[in-house]
C-alpha cells in the first residue's frame, strides 16, 4: 500500500501538536507586506473612507433582585456585578490593505493589546463603571486605507517536500485540529479521497476548493456553526465554506486559516463576510475564497480584513461568559469582525453603524 507524503506529515503534526499547544508564539507568518505593485500581484487600486460606530444609550442596570434572578437564569453566579466589554480587531495593514488614517473618539479604548497567536491588534473597553451614566455611550472608528485586487503569482510545481522550509511552529498551527475546524476521521478520509495521490500542493488545494464551491450550497444563516454543521449538511453562509476548506486544506497538511472581514457591496454598505487563506512555502499566505467563482488565489479591492484566524485569544473575559449568551468564552472569541461583547446586569439600546462614506478609483 503506498503512503502518501503528506499522511506522513500528518503523523509527525499529531505528534507534534501536543508539545506546541502548550506554549504560547506567534506564528502570523505574514508575507512581510510586499509592496502593491502590479509584479507582485496588485491592480485595481481603491482609496476607502469608513467609520464603524457603537452607540449605547438608555441604560438601565438590574435592581440586586433582578440582577441576582438574571445571572441565575444565565449561568453567572447571582453576585456578580453588571460587567459591560467590548473587543474590536482593530484595522491595520494587511497585504492588500494599507492603512492611511486610523483614529478612535468618543470614549476611548482601555488598553490595546497585540494578542499572541495571530498578531491581531485588538482594542478593548471596560465600560462597567459607565452603566449608571444617563448619557449617550459613543465608540467611533474613523479609517481610510488603499485596497487593491491582489492576485499573487506563486509556482505551481510545490510538492509537500516544500514545506520543510516552513517554520514548524506555524505549520503545526495552521494544521491543526482545533474548536469549529475539529479534524474527524471522516472529513480526513473525504480530504484525502479529493486529492488522490498527487504531492502537488496546488493541485490538491484546488480540488478541495472546487470541491467546496461545487458542493456547498449558500444557506443564511446556518442553524449551526463550525465544520462539522458544514460537512454533515453541505450548506450554509461564507463562514462555513470556509470552515470546511480550511479544515479540509488541514487534513492533508496544508496550512490554511480563516479570515474575516467585511465587503462593499453594491449599494455601498458593508456587508460581513469571512473567507480563507492557505499559507505556501516561499510565498506565505495565498488569499481564497469558496463563494467567489473567481476566489482561487484572487482578493478583490472591495474588503476589508479585520482578524485573522479563528478561537482568537482574548484578555479579560470573564470566567462565566459563555457561548450560550455571549461573544466570548474560556478566554476566546470564534472569530472577530465588528466587535465581541460580553455583558450582564443592564438593559440598553445598543446601535453598530458601518458606514462607506467614499470608495473611489485611485488616479
Amino acid at each position: 500500500m503506498k503512503i502518501k507524503l503528506y499522511e506522513i506529515i500528518l503523523f509527525k503534526k499529531n505528534i507534534a501538536i501536543l508539545l506546541f499547544s502548550l506554549l504560547s508564539f506567534n506564528c502570523s507568518g505574514t508575507n512581510n507586506l510586499l509592496k502593491p505593485t502590479v509584479e507582485n500581484g496588485f491592480t485595481n487600486p481603491k482609496l476607502v473612507e469608513a467609520e464603524f460606530i457603537i452607540e449605547i444609550e438608555n441604560i438601565k442596570p438590574f435592581n440586586t433582585d433582578s440582577l441576582k434572578k438574571w445571572n441565575s437564569l444565565n449561568g453567572i453566579p447571582e453576585n456578580q456585578s453588571p460587567q459591560f466589554l467590548i473587543w474590536c480587531a482593530d484595522i491595520i495593514d494587511r497585504d492588500n490593505q494599507r492603512i492611511i488614517n486610523n483614529k478612535i473618539s468618543g470614549t476611548l479604548p482601555t488598553e490595546t493589546f497585540i494578542e499572541f497567536e495571530n498578531n491581531n491588534q485588538i482594542c478593548f473597553w471596560d465600560l462597567s463603571n459607565r452603566l449608571n451614566d444617563t448619557t449617550k455611550i459613543t465608540i467611533k472608528r474613523h479609517f481610510s486605507y488603499y485596497t487593491y485586487d491582489y492576485i499573487p503569482k506563486f509556482d505551481t510545481t510545490l510538492t509537500f517536500n516544500d514545506y520543510s522550509s516552513v517554520p514548524q511552529e506555524l505549520f503545526y498551527f495552521y494544521t491543526k485540529s482545533e474548536p469549529s475546524l475539529e479534524q474527524t476521521p471522516k472529513i480526513i478520509k473525504m480530504a484525502n479521497t479529493i486529492t488522490g495521490q498527487c504531492d502537488c500542493i496546488i493541485h490538491n488545494v484546488k480540488k478541495i476548493f472546487y470541491w467546496v464551491k461545487n458542493n456547498m450550497k449558500y444557506v443564511y444563516p446556518p442553524e449551526n456553526r463550525g465544520v462539522l454543521e458544514a460537512f454533515d449538511k453541505l450548506e450554509g453562509d461564507c463562514g462555513q465554506y470556509s470552515a470546511l476548506f480550511v479544515t479540509l486544506c488541514r487534513s492533508i497538511g496544508v496550512p490554511a486559516r480563516q479570515q474575516s472581514g467585511l465587503v462593499i457591496q453594491k449599494d455601498n454598505t458593508f456587508g460581513y463576510h469571512v473567507w480563507s487563506e492557505i499559507y505556501l512555502p516561499k510565498y506565505g499566505w495565498i488569499p481564497m475564497d469558496a463563494t467567489d467563482s473567481n476566489g482561487f488565489g484572487h482578493f478583490t479591492n472591495n474588503r476589508i480584513y479585520s482578524s485573522v484566524g479563528m478561537n482568537i485569544p482574548l484578555k479579560y473575559v470573564p470566567t462565566w461568559a459563555s457561548y450560550l449568551n455571549q461573544d466570548a468564552q474560556g478566554q476566546r472569541t470564534d472569530f472577530m469582525q465588528f466587535a465581541t461583547m460580553v455583558k450582564n446586569g443592564f438593559d440598553a439600546k445598543i446601535t453598530t453603524t458601518r458606514k462607506v462614506i467614499s470608495f473611489k478609483d485611485v488616479e
